[in-house]
């Protein structure tokens, strides 16, 4: 009866312990939302740039360039998304946990530079090797050769 017992317990501790390397799997996977569908929407233009300086597993430092003829608006730096790449296909990064932002506007006339580094610790933890991107969106006012809208600089970057 005794060596039931244990062959019992021992086969409960080893589906108990695949079983969490299993639910590891399943979270890790999850991680990923859906795949990213609107390349084609996310309109640009000449002389908008966003440029990668430096990047580590949990920042990207970038250089963000209105080359253009028009004033910008945009929430603050905390207002953009992170997408990963996997088998040819972009994905949104899962934000951990709750994530507040104050949404201060932020104003980029023409001919301004900003430098700003993006922090991904707190918001998605350590990136894991592989390619990703920063998605910031804009909104452009109308000049004589822009038209009002929104658009969105897309920074790709891979963490080693």
């Amino acid at each position: 009866m005794k060596k039931i017992s244990l062959i019992i317990i021992a086969a409960l501790l080893i589906s108990s312990l695949l079983g969490c390397d299993m639910i590891k799997k399943v979270i890790n996977d999850a991680s990923l939302g859906n795949p990213i569908d609107t390349d084609g929407d996310r309109v640009g233009y000449t002389g908008a740039t966003i440029e990668r300086v430096s990047n580590t597993d949990t920042s990207l430092s970038v250089r963000i360039y209105n080359g253009t003829s028009s004033t910008w608006q945009s929430g603050n730096m905390r207002d953009y998304s992170l997408e990963a790449e996997r088998d040819g296909e972009w994905y949104e990064v899962t934000q951990i946990g709750e994530f507040a932002n104050t949404m201060e506007l932020m104003i980029f006339s023409p001919n301004d530079e900003v430098k700003h580094t993006f922090d991904f610790a707190e918001r998605y933890g350590k990136l894991s090797r592989g390619k990703y991107r920063v998605v910031k969106s804009f909104w452009a006012n109308a000049t004589e050769t822009i038209e009002a809208g929104e658009f969105y600089l897309i920074c790709e970057f891979t963490v080693e």
